[in-house]
C-alpha cells in the first residue's frame, strides 16, 4: 500500500510540474541575454547541485537555493525553471553517484512546483520586477518562505510515505537542520540578484566563493554530529571486544531505545541525548575484571559489588569527555529500579531520569534474546512475557506497554542483524 501511495504522489508531483515549466518556457520571449542568464546561473546551479548536504532524518539542503531565489527575481519564471531543472537532473561526482534518476526527477519536480508558487507571490507586487526598495525585499522574503514550506512539505510527505514515519514530525525535524541554512541563503540570493543586476557575471561569481564557504560550514556542522556518536561507539567496541557474546550490545540498546524515545514523542535533543547514553550506558565495565564478567557459575558477594561498581565507573569515564553533554546521570542510573530495589542509589518510580527508564526496557529486552556462553537467547514472545512479568517491579510499565506495541519481531529482528558481528578467531 505504501509502495502505491509513493508511486502515485510522485506522479502527481512530477506531471504537475511538468505542466508548470511546458506552459512557463514556451511562453518566453527568448534573446540572446536570456540565453546568457541561463548558462550562467545554469552553471553556478549545477555546481551548487553537486555539493548537498544531508539532513538528519532524510532529505538535503544546498546553497542552489540562492541562485534559484536570484534568478526568480530577475528573470520571467520559465528561465529559473529551466535552471532549476537542469541542476537537478545534471548532478556529477559523489552526488551524482548516489543519486537515481527517479530521485532527480522528483527533486526537479518539486523545486519547480515550490518556486512556482514563489513566483506567484512575487508578482503579486504592484513592479515585479527586482527592485532595491522596502516592497521588493518584502514580496522576496514571503516568496522564499512560501518556497521553502512547499518545498519542506513535499519532502516531508515522500518520506513519510516511504518510512512509514509522521510526515508531520519529519518536517519539524527538518525544518530544524534546514532553518539556519535558509536565514543564511535569502540574504545571499538578494545579494546575488543585486550583484548580477549591477555588475553582472564578474559580481555573481565573487560572491559565489564565500556561499561555497556557507556550504562547507553547514557540512562541517552536521559531519560533527555524526562524529560525535561514531567516536562514542567507538569507545563501546573497546568493551565489547573483551566478549563475542556482547558484540553489538550496545548498539542494539540504543536502536531500541530511540524506537521507544520516537514512540513517546520525545524531542529530537532528547533523543539525541537518548542515542548517546544507550550506547555508553555499559562502559564502566571497561573497569571490571574480564574474569568476573566472562563467569559461568554463580558470582560471589566482592564480584555481585565489582558489577554493581560498573554505573558509577561508566559516569566517572563520561565525566571527562565534554561534548557528551551530562548524560552522566542517565548511565548512573540505568539499573535502578521500578520498585526502588536497584542500584547504586536505590532511587525508585519516576525519581529514575526517564531516560534510564527508557535503557533499562531495551538493555533488558537484548539481554533476554541475545546468545550468552552460558545460555542460548530467547525469542521476541518469551522475552516480551519477561518484560511484562517484571513490570512495575524491574522496570517501568508505561514503558513496557510502550516497547511491546513498537518492537515488533519485525523490527527486533532487524536490528539484531544490523549490529550482529562474526566471532574473532
Amino acid at each position: 500500500m505504501e509502495s502505491l501511495r509513493v508511486k502515485a504522489f510522485f506522479s502527481v508531483i512530477t506531471a504537475s510540474a511538468t505542466i508548470i515549466l511546458v506552459w512557463n518556457v514556451i511562453n518566453i520571449d527568448w534573446n540572446i541575454t536570456q540565453l546568457i542568464n541561463l548558462l550562467v546561473f545554469g552553471i553556478l546551479a549545477v555546481a551548487c547541485e553537486s555539493l548537498p548536504v544531508a539532513l538528519p532524518k532524510g532529505g538535503y539542503v544546498t546553497v542552489s537555493y540562492s541562485i534559484f531565489l536570484s534568478s526568480l527575481i530577475l528573470f520571467p519564471l520559465g528561465v529559473t525553471l529551466i535552471i532549476i531543472t537542469l541542476s537537478c537532473l545534471l548532478i556529477f561526482g559523489k552526488a551524482g553517484l548516489e543519486q537515481p534518476l527517479y530521485k532527480r526527477v522528483f527533486n526537479a519536480s518539486q523545486y519547480v512546483l515550490a518556486f512556482a508558487a514563489a513566483y506567484a507571490i512575487i508578482s503579486l507586487s504592484k513592479d515585479p520586477l527586482f527592485q532595491f526598495n522596502f516592497e521588493a525585499i518584502f514580496f522576496y522574503l514571503m516568496a522564499a518562505v512560501v518556497y521553502m514550506i512547499i518545498n519542506m512539505t513535499i519532502v516531508a510527505i515522500i518520506l513519510g510515505l516511504s518510512t512509514g514515519k509522521s510526515p508531520w514530525e519529519i518536517w519539524l525535524v527538518n525544518i530544524r537542520w534546514a532553518l539556519p541554512n535558509f536565514m543564511a541563503l535569502v540574504p545571499l540570493g538578494f545579494l546575488l540578484a543585486l550583484l548580477y543586476k549591477n555588475w553582472g557575471p564578474l559580481g555573481l561569481f565573487l560572491l559565489f566563493i564565500p556561499l561555497l564557504v556557507s556550504r562547507h560550514s553547514f557540512q562541517l556542522y552536521i559531519d560533527m554530529r555524526e562524529n560525535y556518536l561514531d567516536t562514542v561507539e567507538a569507545l563501546v567496541q573497546a568493551l565489547e571486544a573483551k566478549d563475542k557474546y556482547t558484540s553489538g550490545h550496545s548498539a542494539r540498546v540504543g536502536k531500541l531505545a530511540v524506537a521507544i524515545g520516537e514512540a513517546i514523542k520525545m524531542s529530537e535533543e532528547k533523543i539525541e541525548f537518548l542515542k548517546y547514553a544507550a550506547v555508553l550506558h555499559d562502559v564502566g565495565k571497561i573497569g571490571v575484571s574480564e574474569m568476573i564478567l566472562n563467569k559461568e557459575g554463580k558470582l560471589v558477594d566482592t564480584e555481585w559489588e565489582a558489577i554493581r561498581s560498573h554505573p558509577v565507573i561508566g559516569q566517572t569515564i563520561i565525566k571527562g569527555i565534554k561534548f557528551l553533554f551530562d548524560i552522566g546521570q542517565v548511565v548512573r542510573h540505568h539499573h535502578e529500579r521500578f520498585d526502588g530495589k536497584g542500584y547504586p542509589d536505590g532511587i525508585q518510580g519516576e525519581e529514575i531520569p526517564l531516560e534510564s527508564r527508557v535503557i533499562a526496557v531495551a538493555d533488558t529486552y537484548d539481554a533476554i534474546t541475545s546468545d550468552r556462553s552460558y545460555r542460548k537467547g530467547s525469542t521476541h514472545s518469551e522475552a516480551i512475557a519477561e518484560l511484562k512479568r517484571v513490570a512495575g517491579t524491574q522496570l517501568d510499565p508505561k514503558l513496557v506497554e510502550i516497547f511491546c506495541d513498537v518492537v515488533t519481531d519485525e523490527v527486533a529482528l532487524k536490528v539484531h542483524a544490523e549490529h550482529v558481528q562474526p566471532a574473532l578467531s
